[in-house]
């Protein structure tokens, strides 16, 4: 019978917690991150000058506050491809893989040919050197409006090569010297590819 008694009790105990930390955590969320009374614009304005201060310094205390205030704004616009990608590169910056791919994927999610999150996303890969899964959200942002982007083309043509696809590498290094015809660096590729007789090779054939 004590043992009934005290069972309860313990029961009680339990429930009355489990409700006022269910309720504390509403209440929290109801007076304390109402992020619709939040400024976006001003926020988001704020997260690109501390992200770009970090990407021209590379001090991560902008970094961390750019981090920050993009979550904030992911929260204030969910669906908004923008702010998701911002955020996964701060965490893609700060080697937080599983949170940067959350975000890249969300992106994706919301709009699978959006050429900006699947640039990014083939970023966050190729910087793995994963370049199967790079190529592909690069070609889905080069084949969605970002066909005439240098770096886009410069990244594309350096996969092929790795990949021993030299006609394919030699196209997009021709393309991102047709952009760029300032870079050295697709000229000389070009040229390494063109003493390499590549199109006579086993390969093509």
């Amino acid at each position: 019978m004590i043992y009934k008694i005290v069972l309860i009790i313990v029961s009680l105990c339990f429930i009355t917690s489990s409700f006022a930390a269910e309720h504390a955590s509403v209440s929290y969320d109801k007076y304390f991150t109402d992020y619709s009374k939040l400024n976006g614009d001003e926020i988001l304005k704020e997260a690109d000058d501390f992200f770009e201060q970090f990407e021209t310094t590379g001090d991560t205390k902008y970094l961390t506050t750019a981090m920050a205030k993009y979550y904030i704004l992911s929260k204030i616009f969910p669906l908004d491809i923008y702010t998701n990608i911002q955020l996964a590169r701060t965490y893609d910056a700060s080697n937080k893989d599983r949170y940067a791919k959350e975000y890249f994927n969300k992106s994706c999610d919301i709009n699978k040919f959006d050429p900006y999150a699947n640039y990014y996303f083939g970023e966050f890969y190729f910087k793995r050197n994963d370049y199967k899964r790079a190529l592909k959200y690069y070609k889905t942002a080069y084949n969605n409006g970002y066909s005439e982007y240098y770096d886009l083309n410069l990244r594309i043509a350096t996969i092929y090569e790795k990949f021993a696809d030299l006609l394919s590498a030699k196209y997009y290094y021709e393309r991102a010297y047709n952009l760029n015809p300032a870079d050295n660096n697709s000229k000389d590729k070009i040229l390494r590819i063109d003493s390499l007789n590549y199109d006579k090779s086993e390969y093509y054939n």
